[in-house]
């Protein structure tokens, strides 16, 4: 039984070309993936359209000593989930292919060894040209990195050539883990050479910059936020609630990215803030007014002086401009059989948020330029 295959397109002259897949009596894979070019060949085509349809992935090529028949409707049903309109498809060849894993034989290199350093010139050379494949043909693709991995009896080859004539074709853009990618070029015989290489590209977040110069002791606010893309290398913040209420130590000019060791806590007592200190126990309690030697956020120990004299305490800051000496939080306060002196108000778990913080977990919606409400 025999079929045929054909893509229909249009010529640039306007006439109707077909593209024609020849079904393989058998084949042997030399990788694990089966693709489309390993079991048919692809007649009547430009290269670059060629070669396109020479990386679909059909299935996972057999174990090592076995034999994979694929037959038609497995052809079919593949190339219906790749997208490809099976209306205007047709077969030739044979019915079946049958499929055998290539066996590693040992062989004697003529070619020297490649270098360490011969390597990592392919992988940049290849990072390059990958690069600017993505950004040609993938113009919406935001801020990311790519990392290949080629297999060092390729080194050579790839350096021996240009890299305006590398292509990928069968590079899958939204992938997140490492994947196979087959790099079509033409060697300086003008002859079109395969390599097959390891690829992983990963998506860049943008990161939080200052709208406009800020300065010290700035508490931040939404408004005062803007997404910038990082620059090569650039680390920075892309969680607005670990900025937005927090205090600036140090002026940020504008377009500045927001760095965590310039951010603070507001503090809730000040450096020669008059505090209202307290002295509770049981029903008693007992207050006065006292002078901060030094900053504090809740739960922050702090030194306090008195207005007259040269009374010196240390107590537990509990609000703003407030303090307790010998507070103790609820979560300190143990079942025990004897009286126990227990100072501050107990609420439930989570209720309480530092002066500044986030409240809305979902957080303020910033975008580049500005924030949307």
């Amino acid at each position: 039984m025999s079929c045929l295959l054909v893509i229909c397109c249009l010529s640039r002259g306007g006439e109707l070309n077909a593209e024609i897949l020849r079904l393989k009596a058998a084949a042997v894979v030399d990788s694990p993936i089966v693709r489309l070019g390993d079991v048919a060949d692809v007649l009547n085509a430009d290269p670059e359209q060629a070669a396109r349809m020479e990386q679909m992935t059909l299935l996972p090529a057999p174990s090592k000593g076995r034999t994979r028949v694929i037959t038609v409707s497995e052809i079919r049903g593949r190339l219906q989930a790749l997208g490809v309109d099976l209306s205007r498809l047709e077969l030739t060849g044979k019915s079946q292919v049958r499929v055998t894993l290539k066996e590693a034989t040992p062989t004697v290199s003529q070619n020297p060894v490649a270098t360490q350093q011969t390597i990592q010139k392919a992988e940049a050379k290849v990072q390059q040209a990958l690069s600017e494949w993505i950004k040609v043909y993938y113009p919406d693709a935001s801020a990311f990195t790519v990392t290949v991995r080629v297999q060092p009896a390729d080194a050579s080859l790839i350096l021996a050539n240009r890299a305006d004539s590398f292509r990928f074709p069968g590079l899958n853009r939204f992938a997140d883990t490492e994947q196979i990618v087959g790099m079509n070029l033409i060697d300086a015989q003008g002859t079109a050479r395969l390599v097959r290489l390891f690829c992983r590209i990963q998506n860049v977040p943008e990161i939080l910059a200052a709208k406009y110069s800020l300065n010290k002791g700035t508490v931040i606010r939404a408004d005062d936020l803007m997404w910038v893309r990082p620059e090569k290398n650039q680390t920075g913040i892309t969680d607005p609630r670990l900025v937005i209420g927090r205090e600036l130590t140090r002026t940020v000019h504008q377009s500045n990215v927001m760095r965590s060791q310039d951010l603070m806590e507001v503090p809730l007592i000040r450096d020669g803030a008059i505090v209202t200190v307290y002295a509770r126990r049981g029903g008693i309690s007992v207050k006065r007014e006292m002078r901060a030697r030094g900053t504090g956020g809740m739960g922050d120990s702090i030194t306090l002086i008195a207005l007259e004299g040269r009374d010196r305490l240390t107590a537990t800051v509990t609000g703003y401009n407030q303090a307790e000496v010998n507070y103790r939080p609820a979560s300190e306060v143990q079942r025990s059989a004897g009286i126990q002196f227990i100072s501050g108000t107990a609420e439930p778990t989570g209720s309480i948020q530092r002066t500044g913080g986030v409240r809305n977990a979902r957080g303020p919606a910033i975008r580049r330029g500005g924030i949307r409400r």
